[in-house]
């Protein structure tokens, strides 16, 4: 594990300092919540080690430039980390791992954990986020969300577990796609969409695939834009906005599309 960009351990007294600045800057949490549906962790255990219980939440991906973002709005260390794994079943091949990851603690985990929970949407995360604060908090009702916080939301999310695919030849298109094995968790994204930003998509199942708790199935939740159908063109456009996108190598993919149909 290599430590890329390095902040001093918390202290009370570093997290009193970091709570009061907050006070002062108004954080995209639905951004945070786009994120930690889909590549964030929010956990709640037992370190042996150290002999207490542990409250973490983080990103780790194999792409910096979300992660290193992290660790610069919650002041907490940058870290590269490879490791052998596999692929899953029925294929088990055997690769390397490579990640970035950035993580926050104890009185600051807790501290996210209350704000990001209004925006997460996925039952899982709630679930894991009640279990680290012993208390399941408010979500956000969907009808209260701005089309921004959606717009935030879904950059995020779509970052974590989605693409965005340019055709080629004369008349190209766009696709977005989100993934995920939770159905009701897509659905729910989906009408959010329509609703605030009238975001055209489908659902689709995808496929199967193995793992240790049994056979899972995929789905995806897509949204197409072309010169013949330029229904969705005002999200793509609204992506990139400053602040929206976090990952240039997706950004690209959008704006060479709106430079295209514009």
């Amino acid at each position: 594990m290599t430590v890329l960009i390095k902040y001093p351990f918390q202290t009370k007294e570093s997290n009193k300092v970091f709570f009061k600045k907050q006070e002062l800057i108004n954080l995209d949490w639905p951004q945070q919540g786009g994120w930690f549906d889909t590549d964030g962790y929010i956990t709640f255990n037992y370190n042996k080690k150290y002999d207490h219980w542990q409250k973490r939440a983080g990103l780790k991906l194999k792409d910096r430039q979300p992660v290193e973002l992290f660790s610069k709005i919650f002041e907490t260390s940058l870290v590269y980390h490879e490791s052998k794994t596999w692929t899953p079943e029925p294929y088990r091949k055997e690769y390397i791992c490579k990640q970035y990851m950035a993580e926050i603690r104890g009185e600051k985990a807790i501290w996210f954990t209350k704000n990001v929970y209004p925006y997460l949407i996925k039952e899982e995360k709630k679930d894991y986020a009640a279990k680290l604060l012993g208390y399941r908090p408010e979500s956000k009702d969907f009808t209260d969300w701005t089309a921004d916080e959606v717009i935030h939301y879904l950059a995020t999310a779509i970052e974590g577990d989605g693409r965005y695919y340019v055709s080629k030849g004369k008349s190209k298109t766009i696709e977005m796609g989100l993934a995920s094995s939770d159905a009701q968790y897509l659905s729910d994204v989906q009408n959010l969409a329509n609703t605030k930003l009238g975001l055209i998509s489908n659902m689709q199942e995808c496929s199967t695939y193995q793992t240790q708790k049994g056979i899972k199935t995929k789905y995806a939740l897509r949204g197409y834009c072309s010169r013949g159908k330029p229904n969705n063109i005002a999200f793509f456009q609204s992506l990139l906005k400053d602040g929206v996108m976090t990952l240039d190598r997706k950004k690209q993919r959008v704006q060479e599309y709106v430079d295209y149909i514009s």
